[in-house]
């Protein structure tokens, strides 16, 4: 079978998000407060989302070993009957340790980082490609031990008294996810695998784009862009310098 080839594509997109450049400025506690405040609104957003996009993947997925994954995977988002211990609630509860209003959470204005990732999952939930589906989750769950834990520690840097139930409970959980996940790739065909790998590859590169907004690199240009627009077209270009 081949979900040792798959656990090690896992683990070199686990590695290329180690060596970002965010995740290794908090890892060595080197990252500004205000870029974990805004690592922290990204995830906000992702986390945010997460559930619907569980709740999209359980609408067309047939499979009834990846149907209990998920669904396992959407009641922990959802407190498991608890609303209380919902993982968005715990978020919020984030927030309000840090000190920071959840107006200004609302308020954050999502650049092409988030927005780009959040399009990959939802696009994936819907496009009813189970290999595709599982090796976006997979390399997304296992990811969470990874940013989490950097999360963590660039934030604590600042409040050393910070309560970090919302890091803990996803990677304690997520944990679980993962194994979980695994057993769904050992019942997948062999045909599935280019799938698998494109998943993951899509996974790493909507976490990396993140975490590039996070880190600042779409500060500069925030509007949207249109390429149809006659100013991108060269030869008009060239006809107003000839002019």
């Amino acid at each position: 079978m081949f979900t040792d080839d798959i656990r090690k594509q896992v683990d070199t997109a686990l590695d290329a998000v180690r060596a970002h450049s965010l995740v290794r400025a908090a890892a060595d506690g080197l990252l500004p407060l205000e870029n974990a405040i805004r690592w922290v609104f990204c995830a906000g957003r992702e986390s945010r989302s997460f559930p619907w996009i569980l709740q999209d993947l359980l609408r067309w997925t047939e499979n009834e070993k990846i149907r209990r994954i998920l669904q396992e995977n959407l009641d922990d988002e959802l407190g498991s009957g608890d609303p209380s211990h919902a993982h968005f609630l715990h978020y919020l509860h984030l927030l309000d340790d840090l000190g920071v209003p959840r107006q200004e959470f609302n308020d954050y204005q999502e650049r092409a980082g988030i927005k780009l990732a959040l399009q990959l999952a939802f696009n994936i939930a819907r496009g009813c490609n189970t290999g595709r589906s599982i090796g976006y989750m997979l390399v997304n769950e296992a990811m969470t031990p990874v940013t989490y834990t950097a999360a963590k520690q660039a934030l604590t840097k600042y409040h050393p008294a910070l309560g970090t139930n919302f890091f803990d409970l996803h990677i304690e959980v997520d944990d679980h996810h993962v194994a979980a996940l695994y057993e769904a790739v050992d019942a997948l065909p062999e045909a599935d695998r280019a799938d698998l790998w494109y998943g993951i590859a899509l996974g790493q590169r909507g976490m990396e784009i993140l975490l590039d907004e996070a880190y600042g690199i779409f500060d500069s240009v925030d509007q949207d862009i249109n390429i149809t627009a006659e100013r991108w077209n060269p030869l008009s270009a060239t006809a107003t310098q000839d002019n």
